[in-house]
């Protein structure tokens, strides 16, 4: 061995190179270069990729998912330290396996194929994340096609109050399928569009919530927040998670040393791999069984939570429930009150959740079960609220306990992944080619259930009695500046209206009524349509609906007039016909959507979308102040808007109103509306 150790120095001496062997080495070190060069640049191409690509709600989740990346960084670099000669000096590492074993390479050949194994952790927990986050965003498009829809339901003058109770009316669930894991999956879109609205409408009716939430809440939002929040948390691997994986370690080496001990002592060999082999495969089989058990606990967790509508035959079926708690009604405005009064037509009474009835407030000691008894001297569950009694004997602590166990389900089926890939696949194949295929499956299933385990813990930590008063607060904010973004596009859209019209005013003083630009094609409107921002075009959308108020998807001359009118530019009749012929580009006697499009977004181009808000403001000002005394109030803005439009979304505009209204007094001066 000593000879073997100083040979290994000895080869590490340094020898002359050739010329030739110089040039090459600096073709190769140019190259090597170019290569790391190349793999940092896509490394930070996909970074960006991917978060340009993420919903704002699971930024999160990627900053935690590549912080978890820079670990396997730093794994690398303690490698890289470990194994390297330096200056013709064995490895620290080399030195070690020398030291203790006798062989220089021994424990290096130990620690690379650990390292290896961690490397494809790293990989298979990249693409699990990567998964889950795929149906967490899947799930946010989910709820928020519920909540918009439900949302266009109610703003339909035309809806009626049958209409909203068959949305919200759920199937009947037959006796002991409610909660079950193939009830779970084999949900239909209606009943789980059903299942939301029902839950929507109870969190939005909390009285007892210390934040008082609007009637327009976004829930979709919230719960995608809440998931984004709970996402992240599984995804950042912690110090505890490092130490349970370690503890699991240690237990798999006690009891191998065990059991080749007892092998060694009865046969005077080595255990045979097929008993390691088997032992690796319970392993999984009981992660399976742990994500089985998990995801049926959290189904009919949310089975209990789920309100439903009465049915006839319930006590109080028929008497619709106040919308809002009766305290509250002193504290709004009266446009508030009379958009609730609207709503609450539209209210559809619900059954308490079962667990409201199921569930003692204080449990009694000889209520509980020997196991619950136990586990009550070390946890508090004889104080824990009828909804974190569902949790059983983790009572209070339950939430966090069952998040973390999802979390170690996930990185045990992605460790066990990796072992069957970098280690113990030629060992299974030696058996049988199917073997190593079906070894893997138990890991593939923890997998699948992980992203909707993630989905129902959502739902059971985010409602009822565990609601997030910080995440509400912060959906709120989002609302209130989503209405004031909205408002100022469609008031910049104004802008470019009211700039074209005084354009084509001129224009049509010049041309005399005989401007003929043509139908616009397919080809010029695509163009257009990529030249420019989808948001914009979809305020402009919403501004031209805004000024349709038979939902024709046509404006006539007549109409044409009236709304150049309404925006304070007075127009003869020839001037009117003329206006009317530019903006008809087909000549079809009608203004489409193409067509207004095409106008305002010429001038637009013209202008290079600057925007001058001072005069903005002064406009739109004098547009509102029909009397000319320089102040306006909320009514009379209002009203004119409903010239202009029947389409306008009022309770917004009555909002950005009050932003405006610094003093309170009910009128708005010109200073504070610029």
């Amino acid at each position: 061995h000593h000879g073997g150790h100083h040979g290994l120095v000895d080869h590490h001496a340094h020898h002359a190179a050739t010329p030739a062997q110089n040039r090459v080495q600096r073709q190769w070190a140019l190259i090597f270069v170019t290569a790391i060069v190349t793999c940092s640049v896509v490394f930070e191409t996909l970074k960006e990729v991917t978060i340009e690509r993420t919903p704002a709600s699971m930024i999160k989740v990627v900053e935690k998912f590549f912080g978890e990346l820079a670990t396997l960084g730093f794994i690398g670099t303690i490698s890289f330290v470990l194994t390297t000669d330096f200056e013709g000096q064995e490895s620290i590492l080399a030195r070690m396996s020398f030291t203790y074993t006798g062989d220089n390479h021994l424990l290096i050949h130990e620690f690379h194929e650990l390292h290896f194994l961690i490397f494809f952790v790293m990989v298979f927990f990249v693409t699990a994340v990567l998964v889950t986050l795929q149906r967490a965003v899947s799930q946010k498009t989910l709820w928020s096609g519920y909540e918009r829809e439900f949302e266009g339901l109610l703003k339909d003058p035309k809806t009626e109050h049958s209409q909203v109770e068959a949305l919200m009316q759920q199937p009947p669930i037959p006796p002991g399928v409610g909660g079950t894991i193939t009830y779970e999956f084999s949900q239909l879109d209606g009943a789980r569009k059903a299942q939301f609205l029902c839950f929507r409408q109870r969190f939005v009716d909390d009285a007892e919530c210390s934040v008082k939430i609007p009637h327009d809440f976004d829930f979709a939002l919230y719960l995608t927040m809440r998931i984004s929040h709970f996402l992240a948390e599984v995804v950042e691997i912690g110090v505890m998670d490092w130490v349970a994986l370690w503890c699991v370690y240690l237990v798999i080496f006690l009891l191998n040393a065990w059991v080749q001990h007892a092998f060694s002592a009865e046969r005077g060999s080595m255990v045979p791999i097929y008993v390691v082999l088997c032992f690796f495969l319970i392993i999984q089989v009981l992660n399976l069984l742990a994500s089985l058990y998990l995801f049926r606990t959290l189904a009919f967790m949310k089975f209990m939570l789920n309100p439903e509508l009465q049915r006839a035959g319930d006590e109080g079926y028929g008497a619709h429930a106040s919308f809002r708690h009766a305290a509250d009604h002193g504290e709004r405005t009266e446009e508030e009150r009379k958009e609730e009064e609207r709503l609450a037509k539209f209210h559809v009474p619900l059954r308490p959740p079962k667990y409201i009835n199921q569930m003692k407030l204080v449990r009694k000691v000889t209520d509980m079960t020997l196991t619950e008894r136990f586990f009550s001297i070390f946890l508090s569950t004889a104080h824990a609220t009828k909804h974190e009694q569902l949790f059983g004997i983790f009572g209070t602590h339950g939430s966090h306990h069952v998040l973390r166990s999802v979390k170690l389900i996930l990185l045990g089926a992605v460790v066990s992944f990796a072992c069957i890939v970098s280690i113990l696949f030629p060992f299974f194949w030696d058996i049988h080619p199917v073997l190593p295929f079906l070894a893997i499956l138990p890991a593939c299933g923890c997998l699948f259930l992980t992203p909707r385990m993630v989905v129902l813990y959502t739902w059971v930590c985010s409602t009822e009695m565990m609601k997030d008063s910080d995440t509400i607060i912060q959906v709120i904010r989002e609302q209130k500046q989503a209405k004031l973004m909205n408002i100022l596009r469609i008031l910049s859209m104004l802008s470019y209206f009211l700039d074209q019209v005084e354009f084509l005013k001129k224009l049509s003083e010049q041309s005399g009524g005989m401007v003929d630009q043509g139908a616009i094609s397919d080809e010029r409107w695509t163009k257009l349509m990529n030249e420019t921002d989808p948001k914009v075009v979809e305020d402009l959308e919403n501004l031209f609906n805004a000024f349709d108020d038979d939902h024709s998807g046509e404006l006539d001359e007549g109409e044409v007039a009236e709304l150049v009118a309404q925006l304070g530019t007075k127009l003869s009749d020839e001037e009117n016909h003329n206006l009317f012929r530019i903006m008809d580009a087909d000549g079809g006697g009608t203004v489409d959507f193409r067509e207004f499009a095409t106008v305002i977004l010429h001038q637009k181009a013209a202008n290079s979308g600057k925007i001058d808000y001072s005069a903005l403001a002064e406009k739109m000002f004098s547009i509102f102040d029909q009397s000319g005394d320089g102040v306006v109030s909320q009514d009379e803005v209002l009203g004119q808007m409903q010239k202009m439009g029947k389409n306008w979304d009022s309770a917004s505009v009555l909002f950005f109103l009050q932003q405006i209204d610094r003093d309170g007094s009910g009128e708005i001066e010109k200073e504070e509306f610029v």
